[in-house]
């Protein structure tokens, strides 16, 4: 019998920054701007890699001061400037056998010198993954708009 995978709701924040879609979509494709708020909290991007394209991958480390590293991963799917990305997210693990790849989305939402961000961030394990990573992403959007000002 196979095991099927429990349906998580897509965890989506919405956020507006002062500031014009193209700087919006830059801070999110640029290593030098994104490391200055993809750590969310005490935790540092200490080392982000982005190739971005269709098929290119990106690299995110983080660490918390003291504390072990934690890295994402994943390939951008899509790419529209300055109005969406879509890539694949996976955390690296101790045990590859407990990685995954969900599913990251951005929309820029251009409103006349100003931008909404949709963050959406789908097929996730669990709600309790869900909530984990609603807690780190609301930290790195507000600290994007400190970035932007």
């Amino acid at each position: 019998m196979q095991t099927r995978m429990p349906i998580v709701p897509a965890l989506v924040l919405r956020r507006t920054y002062k500031a014009p879609r193209d700087r919006v979509f830059e801070a999110w494709t640029t290593p030098e701007i994104a490391s200055t708020f993809l750590g969310p909290g005490d935790v540092e991007a200490v080392d982000v890699r982005m190739d971005v394209r269709p098929g290119g991958g990106y690299s995110i480390t983080m660490q918390r001061p003291q504390g072990e590293p934690y890295i994402a991963t994943g390939v951008y799917r899509e790419i529209v400037v300055p109005k969406r990305l879509s890539m694949t997210w996976r955390w690296r693990e101790d045990d590859p056998a407990d990685e995954r790849d969900t599913l990251l989305t951005l929309e820029f939402n251009d409103l006349g010198g100003e931008t909404e961000l949709v963050l959406t961030h789908e097929l996730l394990a669990s709600e309790e993954s869900r909530d984990r990573h609603e807690r780190g992403w609301k930290l790195i959007v507000d600290q994007l708009e400190e970035t932007l000002a």
